[in-house]
């Protein structure tokens, strides 16, 4: 994604009581906005990259793409199109949490039927795209042999994806080959692995490929909330290699339970920062709270970490999210 112009907002969890009422916080203004949303009861939700849109599933396995802002739905085939997914063995969490990661390649409120949207799903975690009139989704069987994604992010025509292991492959959507049933891998790459991490995010800004590791997300002791980020490291691609980068300049990133954005921070943020949320879903799933335990804001320069929402807000499907 290229630098955006201002932050997004970080969409509160469902809470048990009026849960059609979401709570969105601005951080760049200190306020919290309330909003009505009965369409979003019981959902999973996922950020996909552009603001006030969200992929959405329920327990049923249907899917669809919501505005908040203008209320636009989407619908998308169900759940059951997609390869590997088997509803009646699918169970709970498992089932309406399939889809792990979420990505448009552009606002289908300017774009109407000039877009790409690339999930990652399963296990392990593939690709599928699907387009506007496509009655499925197409899967892409990755190059890398046991090779599961971890986030992914779009540029001038090309989807990205970066699996745990830091390995990157690019898929072309530019050509006229390609139709609403139809994407190959053009390219895989096999750089060094950089870290032994638990989570891998990717963003393309400002010219620049960007991959990010965290550390500290998994916890391996039933009931135990100890996770949390220890340590955050950039790397930039060079060709087929990773170098790592200390200083972001004016540039923050916000990652977590949405797709990665790079953004020129508004007042009230600040750059060489990374914003994050609790998606270390392997962690809180073993808790009665669910997620949002592991968010704030990881300082680049020194590796300190202050909290951006001081409340509390956690839930087992949809913790806090940016939107």
């Amino acid at each position: 994604m290229a630098v955006e112009v201002a932050a997004p907002l970080l969409m509160l969890a469902e809470k048990e009581e009026n849960a059609e009422i979401r709570e969105f916080w601005d951080l760049s203004k200190g306020v919290t906005y309330t909003m009505n949303f009965p369409e979003l009861v019981g959902k999973y939700c996922v950020g996909v990259g552009f603001p006030g849109w969200l992929f959405t599933a329920d327990e049923q396995g249907h899917m669809n793409l919501f505005h908040l802002f203008s209320r636009t739905l989407i619908n998308l085939p169900d759940m059951d199109m997609l390869q590997g997914f088997a509803f009646q063995e699918e169970l709970g969490c498992d089932r309406i949490t399939y889809v792990q990661k979420a990505l448009l390649s552009s606002d289908p409120l300017s774009s109407t039927d000039d877009y790409v949207l690339a999930l990652i799903q399963g296990y392990p975690r593939t690709f599928a795209f699907w387009r506007p009139g496509s009655k499925s989704f197409t899967s892409v069987d990755s190059t890398i042999p046991y090779c599961a994604f971890s986030d992914v992010t779009w540029h001038d025509g090309h989807f990205y994806g970066v699996s745990f292991m830091g390995n990157i492959v690019i898929l072309d959507f530019t050509s006229d080959y390609y139709s609403t049933t139809a994407a190959r891998v053009i390219m895989s790459q096999l750089p060094p692995r950089v870290a032994c991490s638990n989570k891998v995010y990717i963003v393309y800004s400002m010219g620049e490929l960007l991959v990010i590791n965290r550390d500290g997300c998994h916890n391996f002791e039933e009931g135990d909330d100890s996770y949390g980020v220890k340590q955050f490291r950039v790397y930039k691609i060079n060709d087929s290699s990773y170098e790592e980068v200390k200083d972001l300049g004016n540039r923050a990133l916000f990652l977590g339970f949405s797709a990665t954005l790079a953004v020129e921070p508004p007042p009230g943020c600040q750059g060489n920062r990374i914003y994050f949320t609790d998606d270390c879903r392997e962690a809180y799933f073993c808790m009665e709270r669910g997620g949002g335990k592991d968010m704030g804001v990881y300082n680049l320069l020194d590796g300190t970490i202050v909290p951006h929402y001081t409340g509390q807000s956690y839930h087992k499907l949809t913790p806090p999210l940016w939107v």
